[in-house]
């Protein structure tokens, strides 16, 4: 199973939202996957990784949106899935190498450009 580095952990146990760009389905969109650590009355749910809650989404918007930098909402989203309550690191890891084969590149998301 992939897994996630040291950085990446520790990204994610400090609460950093973790995005990538991967291939959209039209040349027309950009796609994004993206996973956080759920927060619960603006703390971070456990310290616990093994008990933290994450959640993960992968999206396609078009780059029309993008480039005129307007406000995305659900609605503007193709191929949306998300995924919340994700309970522990292996689950998240188990879960997002559905959407990714390696993670080397899911980095902080101010990183990629994630719209949302």
């Amino acid at each position: 199973m992939i897994k996630f580095d040291t950085r990446q952990i520790n990204n994610l146990i400090a609460g950093n939202t973790l995005a990538v760009e991967i291939t959209s389905s039209s040349e027309e969109r950009r796609a994004f996957v993206v996973v956080s650590s759920s927060e619960m009355g603006g703390s971070l749910n456990t310290s616990n990784i093994s008990k933290m809650m994450y959640w993960l989404r992968k999206y396609e918007i078009s780059i029309e949106h993008l480039e005129n930098d307007w406000d995305v909402s659900d609605e503007e989203l193709v191929n949306s899935i998300h995924v919340t309550d994700i309970l522990g690191l292996e689950n998240l890891e188990k879960e997002l190498s559905k959407y990714l084969s390696n993670f080397s590149k899911l980095d902080v998301e101010w990183k990629c450009d994630n719209p949302l």
